[in-house]
């Protein structure tokens, strides 16, 4: 009879502790889900804005302009800072160069360089536009570099 009662108990024990693991899991899993929905809300946002930036026939030069800054470094050569490359083509803003931790992965005519080699070619600006990593990213740029950083979330809403 001991033998039962310790026997149901100790599957009851494991099973709220399983159900208790199998929580965490899904808690972390959804908490993962939420800040990925977050980060991509975000784009959209700062995408729609562009648009109708650009719908209104504005362009973001004007921002470069407006601060002085001729010379300019983007850091982050996903989609968003290809979109950047090709909105300043044919501007009088100079891209010198983009920062990457991904050098090899980099889809552009431009050179990719790590944060320790920016540090050796000085622009007016850099612009990060992983806008979602944008506080540990400039912290980081800080550290290491003399420019001024900028989100393009920032040069965005700031027309």
């Amino acid at each position: 009879m001991k033998k039962g009662i310790i026997a149901i108990l100790a599957t009851a024990a494991g099973g709220a502790i399983g159900a208790t693991v199998v929580k965490k899991k899904d808690e972390k899993k959804i908490n993962w889900q939420k800040k990925r929905i977050d980060k991509f809300y975000n784009y959209f946002q700062l995408v729609n804005q562009w648009l109708a930036l650009k719908n209104e026939g504005k362009s973001l030069t004007a921002y470069f302009e407006k601060n002085g800054y001729q010379t300019i470094a983007i850091y982050g050569i996903g989609e968003l800072g290809n979109r950047l490359v090709e909105e300043l083509k044919n501007s009088d803003i100079t891209i010198k160069y983009t920062i990457d931790r991904k050098q090899d992965a980099a889809n552009t005519d431009l050179r990719v360089l790590s944060i320790e080699e920016a540090a050796e070619e000085a622009v007016d600006v850099i612009i990060v536009t992983p806008i979602f990593a944008y506080d540990e990213l400039e912290a980081t740029l800080m550290e290491q570099l003399d420019y001024p950083v900028v989100s393009l979330e920032d040069v965005v809403y700031s027309i």
